[in-house]
């Protein structure tokens, strides 16, 4: 994406009117912090002292260690991350697809809008990661939001965010509770590793213990998909960004490069994310320097005068349009719900944000 703006100026295809000046060059700074904080820290450190006017958040773990970091130095940040953290005590942190607890959400809500039992309520339990990651689904607003949208609550389970051995025990727990609905967030080794042995015990949508598995996005079926094929059937994910089958501008603009720079490697569905992340920081720097020379931007400047002045930023339908400011940062207003139906992501629909975070 950067070379593409630097060969053509201007911030995307579709967005001929916000040029970017001939005399910019966007060049990105990498390190590899493992997902490790501490190195995440050390990093950030580093790319600071060297001028950087906006940073990026990895992860979960990374983001929170990061968040006061940030917010001292007046650095806006997008985010691979979109926990409920990203809400809270700062508003330097602006992720790109809904926070978990709204995409997970989301997915109860088809689930409810589907349920066709009128003896009884639909009972919901969390299958989560055991890390910061999975855990973030965990707070009162989100238990209080299952229960009233007319779930019996039932409880919790977890699994590695990476599995060394299958999670029968786990599973094995949903079907002795008569679980009917699973949430949870995970990354997909850990999605497809419990899904498999979910099918190994007969439980799924077209199994013989009838139960549906919802996962937020970053579970990106368009990995999950081709990867599970017929064994993922039924599984469901919420803000999850847009299909490669999609023929909308974003799809078409992430192929465009994938076939200009390196063509023949189709990349994991956070290359959407990454490309979506590339055009915020940009389109920030861009706002912040109609209001004064690039050479004197400060990180402040680009977070007040460009992060906040975000508003309905069109990235190609890869997700929902992008708003922020600075009592907000949710960034999307809707939740896309995808399903898994015979290794094909299906889009169900978009749902309304339920703002599912605790507020401070």
């Amino acid at each position: 994406y950067a070379k593409w703006v630097n060969e053509n100026h201007i911030l995307a295809p579709w967005y001929k009117d916000r040029p970017i000046p001939q005399n910019w060059t966007t060049n990105i700074m990498w390190a590899d912090d493992q997902l490790a904080p501490d190195k995440a820290l050390t990093i950030y450190d580093q790319q600071k002292s060297a001028g950087i006017l906006v940073e990026r958040v990895s992860g979960s773990p990374e983001g929170l260690a990061l968040m006061q970091r940030l917010a001292d130095d007046n650095m806006g940040a997008t985010s691979q991350a979109a926990g409920p953290w990203a809400l809270t005590k700062s508003q330097n942190i602006f992720p790109n697809y809904p926070i978990y607890t709204d995409s997970t959400a989301a997915v109860a809500d088809w689930f409810m809008s589907n349920w066709k039992n009128t003896s009884r309520k639909p009972r919901v339990a969390y299958l989560t990661a055991n890390s910061a990651l999975g855990k973030g689904i965990e707070i009162p607003q989100m238990k209080d939001y299952l229960t009233s949208a007319g779930f019996e609550w039932v409880g919790a389970q977890y699994v590695d965010q990476v599995p060394t051995a299958p999670p029968t025990t786990a599973l094995a727990w949903l079907k002795d509770n008569n679980v009917d609905l699973a949430l949870g967030v995970m990354i997909n080794p850990g999605s497809q590793a419990t899904i498999k042995e979910a099918v190994r015990l007969g439980m799924g949508t077209d199994q013989a213990y009838k139960i549906t598995f919802g996962f937020a996005t970053p579970s990106h079926l368009q990995q999950f998909a081709p990867a599970m094929g017929q064994t993922g059937n039924g599984v469901l994910v919420g803000g999850g960004y847009a299909p490669w089958e999609d023929t909308g501008d974003g799809i078409k603009f992430a192929k465009d490069l994938i076939n200009k720079y390196h063509a023949g490697v189709m990349p994991v569905p956070l290359y959407m994310g990454g490309l979506i992340e590339g055009m915020t920081q940009l389109e920030a720097i861009r706002l912040a320097s109609l209001q004064k020379p690039i050479d004197q931007l400060t990180p402040a400047d680009v977070l007040k005068n460009g992060f906040y002045q975000i508003k309905n930023l069109n990235v190609g339908g890869l997700t929902p349009n992008l708003t922020y400011g600075p009592s907000y940062t949710q960034g999307v207003g809707k939740v896309v719900v995808e399903q898994d139906q015979n290794g094909k992501v299906v889009v169900l629909g978009q749902y309304d944000l339920h703002n599912l975070f605790a507020k401070q």
